[in-house]
């Protein structure tokens, strides 16, 4: 017999409990930080991108991605561990806290180094070693410990505070901003790297702080720290071929290219970027979850996962639009030098689409304890995508990069749900096995008797 089809009463009363759920406040509450942050970081972005021009913008974000790729091994994964055992054992909170931020003060001193010496290698001689050094400690110690600092409300699911951080990170970031332009020193990377640090320092004590106050004080646990590298070394290994494969056409324009084409490059990219807030918003939101349906295999967090893409799918089709018509106000707002950022924005208003697809697709993956899979693929890609980069690069400039990115997120878009075709086949299969064994025991019970 059919299903009798709902009232508009009974209908009203399931979006009312969809309104009214965990995830859609958390989602709410990061998409009105992240707009909130959006906002102050377009201003921001409006005010380096011009005080700077495309040739300082270009050679600051160089520097940016190049500490980027650096970044997600400061902390060796230790956030993303935080959120996954403390969403499911809140009482482990206080020692991955701890061994989080420890391995980030040890780990990011270390990498600071190394990024400084590679970027003598790989960047131009013009830039000042000393704006390599104020990004490495920035991003490789002070926003990381501001991040897990984040991951850890979000590991409660109080994404309230994590959007409330993000907010006041970007209020913070666009003082600094307006504290360069006051000065009037254009073309001055060296000051607006001291003021990024400095920016990012303030924040970084002031999170932490809160953190202790409101959700306890660290505690170090050795012995976990070292039994979990592995698995952290996972989650590192991941996000770093993200940058790889997302970012580093910014640094191969500043190397083979030129810096002007990078910053043409890098400020297309953060207006897509800016358009994938209320993806991101729900990403983070869901993150939690993600592991909370994938202990139970794989089929569940695949199962949440196709709950969510249409909701991201659409969104990227408006995305898109938005992007294709509102590209051509991008020089007037920024300056002559980003005119050709019209075409790079239209040539990339296509990424919401895959990116929509493919985060959700990944997550699955994490969340049901196959991060090693999403690894390996991602590092497959990054690899693959950095390659073409050094051929393409050369001949074809910010064009070429965005092809090979947007050629990234399709096989990223692929290989995901190809391996997550093949997991669910797996988990099938032992269940059917499991099932049969169990029959087969009882068979033999009944033989006996």
């Amino acid at each position: 017999m059919l299903k009798a089809r709902m009232s508009w009463k009974e209908q009203l009363l399931v979006w009312r409990q969809h309104w009214n759920s965990l995830l859609m406040r958390n989602t709410l509450w990061m998409l009105m930080g992240e707009g909130v942050k959006l906002v102050l970081q377009m201003a921001y972005f409006v005010i380096i991108a011009r005080t700077l021009g495309a040739h300082g913008y270009g050679l600051f974000m160089g520097v940016v991605t190049l500490v980027a790729i650096m970044a997600p091994f400061s902390s060796l994964g230790r956030g993303e561990l935080l959120v996954m055992n403390v969403s499911r054992d809140k009482t482990v909170f206080r020692e991955y806290l701890g061994n989080a931020l420890l391995m980030t003060l040890i780990s990011g001193i270390v990498l600071t180094a190394v990024t400084v010496t590679l970027g003598r290698l790989f960047l131009p001689d013009t830039i000042n070693p000393l704006v390599i050094l104020w990004v490495a400690l920035s991003d490789l110690i002070c926003y990381r410990v501001f991040n897990i600092s984040g991951q850890s409300y979000q590991a409660f699911e109080r994404l309230k505070r994590t959007a409330q951080l993000n907010m006041l990170m970007g209020g913070v970031r666009l003082s600094g901003a307006a504290t360069l332009a006051w000065m009037n020193t254009e073309q001055n990377i060296e000051l607006w790297g001291f003021l990024y640090l400095m920016t990012t320092l303030v924040m970084m004590l002031a999170a932490l702080i809160l953190v202790i106050k409101e959700l306890g004080r660290p505690v170090m646990n050795i012995r976990k720290l070292i039994r979990e590298v592995k698995e952290g070394a996972y989650f590192s290994i991941s996000m770093s071929s993200l940058v790889v494969y997302s970012d580093i056409g910014k640094t191969m324009l500043v190397r083979y290219g030129s810096a002007d084409h990078a910053g043409i490059y890098a400020a297309a990219s953060r207006i897509v970027d800016v358009a994938l807030t209320p993806i991101y918003s729900l990403m983070s939101a869901s993150f939690s979850r993600f592991f909370q349906e994938g202990k139970n295999g794989i089929a569940r967090s695949v199962g949440y996962a196709k709950r969510l893409i249409p909701f991201a799918l659409i969104y990227a089709a408006i995305a898109w639009l938005i992007l294709y018509l509102m590209a051509p106000i991008l020089p007037w707002i920024l300056g002559e030098d980003y005119l050709f950022a019209v075409e790079a924005i239209r040539w990339m208003a296509v990424v919401p689409l895959f990116k929509g697809i493919h985060i959700f697709a990944a997550d699955a993956l994490t969340g049901a304890g196959f991060q090693g899979w999403r690894s390996s693929i991602q590092v497959m890609v990054a690899v693959i995508v950095a390659v073409l980069h050094m051929l393409i690069v050369p001949l074809y400039s910010w064009k070429g990069a965005i092809v090979v990115s947007i050629v990234g997120d399709i096989m990223l878009c692929c290989c995901y749900w190809l391996i997550i075709g093949y997991l669910l086949r797996r988990e099938r299969v032992v269940r059917m096995e499991g099932q049969l064994t169990h029959e087969e025991a009882k068979l033999a019970q009944w033989s006996d008797r």
